[in-house]
């Protein structure tokens, strides 16, 4: 592998990102919708909610699976007192709730980049050259994974950060302690999530590579959510809670899937191929 040649493409797609307006707004925008933006409207509509005495105790599945492991847990509020229903409402939303949308910023953060990987290439005039450059084919797929792969587990990790902040800060009133994150939560952030930023790209760049259109990339990518949105569904409606060891065996799962695109990349990436599209 011509590491050189690689880190050359791979400097000039990030140099694009940084430049494209289209690109670039997608990663700065979604981050702080469901990472700040949400979590706010959320625990403060909670908040008013319990002064209208009107949040529900044990109306639902996941919030009562979520207050018995608080219990649990050791999840009492200040002086190892009961969490009142606001407490109960708000660690539910930023420990349950919220999960499965975080998982949504790497896979749209690597899917936009990922989407532009060729499509993009080619609607700029700039595929030809870069089919021209001495890298062969798997050092070119390499590299515009790694593009797309990068930014996508920051910006992902960077949010994780400021998420975590933001919770804690949130329900400090209610526990007087730092209660987020979690070992599930942890397991999204360093392992679930750098793999479905690995999984959407590894679709991308091979959808983005057969269409012609940067526009036809996008759609596809709109697909790659769907299994989140499902997620989202079997969380909040107590199907199935978010726990370390099935996070894990998903975490697993989904590394296999995308060892196992890129694999398919490999093999279908030809530069004649691309050639004929131009």
């Amino acid at each position: 592998m011509n590491w050189l040649a690689i880190r050359a493409i791979v400097r000039k797609d990030l140099r694009t990102i940084v430049r494209n307006r289209g690109v670039r707004i997608p990663l700065i925008v979604t981050p702080v919708i469901l990472l700040v933006i949400l979590p706010l409207v959320l625990v403060g509509g909670g908040e008013f909610l319990a002064a209208a005495s009107e949040i529900p105790e044990g109306s639902s599945a996941p919030f009562e699976e979520l207050s018995d492991r608080a219990a649990t847990h050791g999840g009492e509020g200040r002086d190892g007192q009961p969490l009142s229903p606001q407490g109960r409402w708000s660690t539910f939303v930023l420990e349950v709730f919220l999960a499965p949308l975080y998982l949504l910023i790497p896979l749209i953060v690597a899917t936009v980049i990922a989407a532009d990987s060729f499509a993009g290439e080619r609607e700029r005039g700039t595929l030809e050259a870069l089919l021209h450059t001495p890298a062969t084919d798997r050092e070119l797929l390499a590299a515009k994974f790694l593009a797309s792969w990068f930014p996508a587990v920051l910006v992902s990790t960077v949010g994780f950060v400021v998420y975590a902040t933001l919770a804690n800060w949130l329900v400090w009133s209610e526990l007087g302690r730092i209660f987020f994150p979690s070992t599930t939560w942890l397991l999204l952030a360093f392992y679930v999530a750098p793999a479905l930023a690995a999984l959407g790209l590894g679709i991308m760049v091979i959808a983005s590579g057969r269409v012609n259109s940067l526009q036809a990339a996008h759609q596809i990518g709109s697909l790659v959510v769907l299994p989140i949105v499902v997620l989202l569904i079997v969380q909040i409606t107590g199907v199935l809670l978010f726990e370390p060891v099935l996070v894990t065996v998903m975490g697993s799962g989904i590394w296999v899937a995308a060892g196992v695109m890129l694999l398919i990349g490999a093999r279908s990436l030809k530069r004649e191929r691309l050639a004929v599209r131009l």
